[in-house]
């Protein structure tokens, strides 16, 4: 992916370790895994996910869950096979096009399940539908154009693949883009959408659950919304004053930890992770209470992915540990995950 701001090298030792091979790819193959038996044997995607080929062919009449499984599963392996292709100046796939539509397909998702509810003549009495569609189009919206002014719609391989890729060298990295990258991470993203679902089975009527879920969904919407605009801002700064070789002043730690990034190291990645726990509460309404529905396993997912050791957090401080000298003493003092209060060094 071209960056727009600019690109700091990794020269320090750093402080996180990435995670291993045997682990990213144990984990990929076991939550893919859960998902899939959960679908099959809990929801009505079971009649599409015995017989793909007969839900294709008679699309219209298959079970809209269930075809927008298949169709799920096709896109997996086009999107590897993409990857294989589009091969990078050093050898081996470049899996970039799946971070392009990290935004977009959760919204065709749900368009698809309300243009379904339609087909029925569900729609107007389904104001939770309605409503769900509404936020994750603002959501994908925002989130797609945030990734635009960055530059990741204009084309090369993303950073992040290129660095994976010299962690998990020859082989080890083909097996990880085909079971992590274009299989498991597409899988989650239709588990994290998949509440949409339940909205659209369900006769429930709207709650008052209903009304919490969506004011924290448009609280943690402008959260992410200012703390990936006061990140873009500061780089953005930052590289300008170096480009023009002016004096660095506040930018010479390299790195924001001001504002939201003041109490928490990953406000962007905590605002992400609750708003989709949030379109999870609709489900619990939809399916009349149920806490633990069988929508759950992707919202966990998506958790486990970003949160605990070894994940994108992990990831993510891993690299940015070897391009600044005062990252230690910021994840000493500022929460990881979850804002709070920042502690003193001294």
């Amino acid at each position: 992916m071209t960056t727009l701001t600019g690109k700091t090298d990794m020269k320090l030792k750093g402080t996180t370790s990435h995670p291993t091979f045997g682990l990213a790819l144990f984990g990929a193959v076991a939550q893919t895994s859960v998902l899939l038996y959960n679908w099959y044997t809990n929801t009505t995607a079971k009649e599409c996910i015995s017989n793909p080929y007969e839900c294709l062919v008679n699309y219209k009449d298959a079970d809209p869950w269930g075809r927008m499984l298949i169709f799920t599963m096709t896109l997996c392996s086009i999107l590897w096979v993409i990857s294989v292709i589009n091969q990078t100046e050093a050898g081996g796939s470049d899996p970039s096009i799946v971070d392009r539509l990290w935004s977009i397909l959760p919204v065709v998702y749900a368009w698809h399940m309300f243009l379904s509810s339609a087909e029925t003549a569900n729609m107007t009495n389904n104001p939770r539908l309605c409503v769900m569609v509404i936020l994750i189009s603002a959501w994908g919206m925002r989130l797609t154009y945030n990734f635009y002014i960055k530059g990741g719609f204009s084309g090369g391989e993303d950073y992040r693949w290129e660095l994976i890729r010299k962690w998990f060298p020859g082989w080890q990295y083909e097996v990880f883009n085909f079971f992590f990258i274009c299989f498991y991470q597409q899988l989650v993203i239709l588990g994290f959408t998949a509440p949409i679902v339940t909205a659209f089975q369900s006769s429930e009527e709207w709650q008052t659950l209903d009304t919490i879920a969506t004011v924290l969904f448009l609280t943690l919407l402008v959260g992410e919304a200012t703390a990936d605009r006061q990140q873009f801002v500061f780089q953005t700064e930052k590289y300008a004053r170096k480009n023009a070789r002016k004096p660095l002043g506040k930018y010479s730690k390299g790195f924001i930890d001001t504002g939201l990034w003041g109490i928490s190291r990953h406000p962007n990645y905590f605002c992400e992770v609750s708003m989709w726990w949030c379109i999870y509460l609709f489900s619990v309404s939809a399916t009349g209470g149920n806490w633990r529905n069988w929508s759950m396993f992707g919202c966990v997912f998506l958790t486990l992915l970003f949160v605990p050791p070894n994940g994108s957090i992990d990831c993510t401080e891993s690299i940015s540990s070897k391009k600044y000298s005062a990252y230690a003493d910021y994840q000493k003092r500022v929460s990881r995950f979850f804002p709070w209060f920042p502690s003193s060094t001294d």
